[in-house]
């Protein structure tokens, strides 16, 4: 199992990689090669050739959550590689804005499904937790146990009616993956709350340790009380790695840092991980 980080804020070596506010992971496992979100679309083509992976190994797509700094490189992508599977939940095409003051901005995918179809997205809806392949599971829709875990209020969305309220992201979805040092958990964004993932994978794969957490873990924008949260429940889960990426922040990462300086690293792009096969 190979991990790389092709697309994030910063770039984590001296390689003329590009940083963008988004997020996308290189997955090598030993069934296939996937791509776990598409970054914002600046970086992501530029990225790959700089780390000198080939598009056309990508074998399968997954998408965390319909936001378009992880979704907003598919169509390039497509165009590059044609017709491939893309696993997500129905409801990423949901209208989607960030909401401020004296603003609010459209953050939703910027394609249309009939869009990415034409380019060669074969969309495997995902509802529930399942075995993608032997190495690989999809959370599916997470629920959320822990009322510590409430998100980021300027997160929206157009309800069914047409109201805007407060994003509940039914879509956001997480990657475990198997390795011979437990399970490595990948982040897009970590919406359905950094505790709430966790747990959704060791109620389902009670067997496994958690070897690493790696990706957007979306703790920049929360409360002080949801990160005390978060922090409380790191001091008691056994975990070895910490990887942090786009949307931790870059105050609440040097606080994790300062915590756990011995199994925190900044899962920035260039970044490889490397765990030997179950």
């Amino acid at each position: 199992m190979r991990l790389t980080i092709i697309c994030d804020n910063t770039v984590g070596r001296p390689i003329p990689a590009i940083g963008e506010h988004g997020f996308a992971c290189f997955i090598e496992s030993p069934e296939h090669n996937w791509l776990f979100d598409t970054g914002r679309g600046h970086s992501l083509l530029h990225n790959l050739s700089v780390l000198d992976i080939d598009p056309k190994k990508i074998d399968r797509i997954v998408l965390s959550h319909g936001h378009n700094d992880h979704v907003g490189g598919l169509e390039s992508l497509l165009e590059q590689i044609g017709r491939r599977p893309v696993y997500a939940h129905r409801q990423i095409f949901s209208q989607r804005y960030w909401q401020g003051q004296h603003e609010r901005r459209n953050i939703s995918i910027p394609f249309k499904r009939q869009q990415l179809e034409a380019k060669g997205a074969d969309f495997i809806w995902v509802d529930h937790f399942q075995r993608l392949s032997q190495t690989i599971f999809i959370s599916g829709r997470i629920p959320r146990k822990h009322p510590e875990e409430t998100g980021d209020s300027h997160l929206v969305c157009t309800s069914a009616n047409g109201r805007i309220e407060t994003d509940q992201f039914p879509d956001d979805m997480a990657l475990a993956l198997l390795t011979g040092r437990g399970l490595i958990v990948l982040f897009g964004c970590a919406h359905a709350g950094f505790i709430n993932t966790i747990e959704h994978f060791r109620q389902h794969l009670p067997n496994c340790s958690i070897h690493a957490v790696v990706g957007g873990t979306h703790l920049g924008p929360v409360s002080d009380a949801q990160f005390t949260a978060t922090i409380s429940y790191l001091d008691t889960l056994s975990f070895n790695r910490l990887g942090l990426s786009h949307c931790t922040g870059q105050i609440r990462a040097a606080q994790l840092h300062a915590r756990y300086p011995n199994k925190v690293f900044f899962a920035n792009v260039g970044t490889i991980i490397e765990c030997s096969d179950p």
